[in-house]
């Protein structure tokens, strides 16, 4: 066993060898399935050696050893910083193989004697690389918490039940159990076994509640929530409600074809929540910084703002925004002039300009109803007022040259092909190339837009004051 590293490092030099001269692209269907089911059969070899060793470090830098654990003596606080440095791999990772790696080591008893481990069966199936990482996951994840309600021989029943689905066939399978389909049996074992666990479940789950604070990557914020499963059927609710096929942008009454929206789904569902942020934000209920709303600060440089090109900075956040979201900012928002001197004094400082007001905002809201976009729902509480000729080309911050625009459709206008314009202080659309079903610009008609209930009345008693009158 001393020489096992070298073992591996041989085998693995043998592997790099075999796979060095081959190209998945070049198999035939079967062949690369085949080399598919292989190279998982390897892997769970592997992430069985992995989770052995993990655990092996976690256990000889346990917390009672003091100064002499391993990772003390390594120069390391604790085994996830020790395995970080050694394996490169993420501390979620190395966090679950060392859980797992707990799970299936033998114990030790206080006479010296050699116990199995927890889940033994696990143990031995992914020894034999038979069960993989992710279905060990979910069967220590799912019995392990509740072993002490339950007692030892009815968690032991479970994993049978479980490691021979995993592994297969089974009687009541002819193939072995998927791990979103272990997880899925392990959670009916839960209820099965632990009747009296969802008072406790529903405790801990108070406890762990919650949204984490944002990293940022590649332009985007990550955040991570753990919602209360009432809390997340509220919010799904409202997600779907604003997200149904009724709600998908459309134009054109006769086309029976209703085009798609362009967004994935997810990229839809992020845009109701920022209309749902705008809205809460807009709130009288929503508590005030210093007398004001709560507002999010965006810095540009003048020139930059000038010239169209460069980036915008929002204060408490990394990553930096377009000059076309802070356009966006800005048409909604309103803009203060910071004049600062080279020796970073400040000189000057203007007011707030180009905002439309609380009483506009409730004109305009009463006029457009919500979203101009024809087919869009998102209501005029959670819509930002858009300045129709914009600010710069000597648009005015008033009613007729504002019109309501939820977040998605406000920060594409200018690269969606929409158009709007305003006919006598109403705003009018034509829609995109796209939805025009071969029609030119010219033969495209403006469209007065509104979802106002008052303003629909009103244009369908004039259609109907238009109908012909027949006389018998």
């Amino acid at each position: 066993m001393e020489d096992a590293a070298g073992q591996l490092a041989e085998a693995q030099s043998l592997l790099a060898r075999a796979l060095a001269g081959s190209d998945e692209r070049m198999l035939r269907d079967d062949a690369l399935l085949e080399l598919t089911a292989t190279a998982e059969a390897v892997g769970r070899l592997a992430d069985a050696l992995r989770i052995r060793a993990a655990g092996e470090v976690a256990f000889r830098s346990r917390r009672e050893l003091g100064e002499d654990r391993l990772s003390a003596r390594k120069g390391c606080r604790n085994a996830v910083e020790l395995l970080a440095r050694v394996t490169l791999a993420s501390e979620r990772t190395i966090t679950q193989r060392m859980r797992l790696g707990a799970a299936v080591r033998p114990r030790t008893a206080l006479s010296g004697d050699t116990m199995p481990a927890r889940f033994e069966q696990v143990a031995s199936a992914l020894a034999a690389g038979t069960l993989g990482y992710d279905s060990a996951l979910a069967i220590v994840d799912t019995l392990d918490p509740i072993r002490a309600r339950v007692g030892d021989l009815n968690v032991e029943l479970a994993e049978t039940a479980l490691v021979a689905a995993a592994t297969g066939p089974t009687a009541e399978s002819p193939l072995p159990f998927a791990a979103d389909e272990v997880r899925g049996q392990a959670r009916v074992w839960e209820n099965v076994l632990d009747e009296d666990g969802t008072v406790p479940a529903e405790e801990r789950a108070m406890a762990a509640r919650g949204i984490s604070g944002g990293l940022t990557r590649d332009g985007l914020v990550h955040r991570k929530m753990a919602l209360l499963p009432e809390i997340d059927a509220k919010f799904e609710t409202l997600l779907n409600a604003y997200l149904s096929p009724r709600s998908k942008p459309t134009f054109n009454d006769t086309d029976p074809d209703q085009p798609k929206d362009p967004r994935a789904t997810a990229q839809a569902r992020h845009d109701v929540f920022a209309s749902l942020i705008d809205g809460a934000a807009r709130s009288a209920a929503a508590p005030t910084m210093g007398g004001a709303a709560p507002t999010v600060l965006v810095s540009v440089r003048q020139a930059d703002l000038a010239a169209g090109a460069g980036s915008g900075f929002i204060e408490g956040c990394e990553a930096p925004i377009s000059l076309g979201a802070v356009e966006q900012f800005i048409c909604a928002g309103g803009q203060q002039h910071v004049l600062i001197g080279d020796d970073g004094t400040l000189v000057s400082l203007s007011t707030t300009d180009r905002v439309f007001n609380a009483a506009q905002r409730r004109a305009i809201s009463l006029r457009d109803g919500g979203c101009i976009i024809p087919g869009c729902t998102i209501p005029a509480a959670w819509s930002e007022i858009h300045h129709v000729i914009a600010y710069r080309d000597g648009g005015e911050t008033e009613t007729c040259n504002g019109v309501l625009l939820c977040w998605f459709h406000h920060r594409t206008i200018e690269t969606s092909g929409w158009r709007i314009l305003m006919i006598d202080g109403v705003p009018h659309v034509k829609p995109p190339p796209w939805l025009r079903n071969g029609r030119t610009d010219a033969e495209t008609p403006w469209r007065r837009s509104t979802s106002s209930r008052t303003q629909l009345a009103d244009l369908l008693e004039q259609q109907r004051e238009r109908q012909p009158v027949l006389v018998e």
